[in-house]
């Protein structure tokens, strides 16, 4: 059996502010996206559409290797709490109408941009995967 390696609390330091940034840059990015779109008036659009694709690439790019399965997983989840956010800071559920009006107009609203980022997050990690030369050591002459 090998030796076990222990990890210095630097290293673990580092490795913690890098996994907060990977998630933590991706959202506020994702909320200023739907903050713009809000701010425009018309509801969630492209801005956000935009942001939430920006979003995912920038989360998969952030991830460490061994963890990118959540990058995949995430985004419909992120995505559906940021623009219920967006939509009650808005207002949207005070206009008087029904519960299923709502409901109907929030799926038309986040489908793009959950369909978008899923799309983005994928093709990124398809790239990161078939890079080649990651993770081998180099033949010194």
């Amino acid at each position: 059996m090998g030796r076990r390696r222990t990890e210095t609390p630097g290293k673990a330091q580092q490795r913690a502010r890098r996994a907060g940034a990977a998630v933590s840059a991706p959202v506020a990015l994702l909320v200023a996206g739907a903050g713009a779109d809000e701010a425009a008036g018309a509801g969630l659009g492209l801005v956000f559409v935009l942001t939430a694709a920006a979003a995912a690439a920038l989360a998969a790019v952030l991830c460490p290797r061994g963890r990118t399965w959540w990058v995949l997983a995430a985004p419909p989840l992120v995505i559906a709490v940021v623009a219920v956010g967006a939509q009650l800071a808005a207002g949207a559920g005070r206009s008087g109408g029904s519960l299923v009006m709502a409901v109907v107009h929030w799926a038309l609203d986040t489908f793009p941009a959950m369909l978008a980022a899923e799309a983005t997050a994928a093709v990124v990690l398809a790239g990161r995967a078939l890079r080649p030369g990651r993770g081998r050591r180099a033949a010194h002459a």
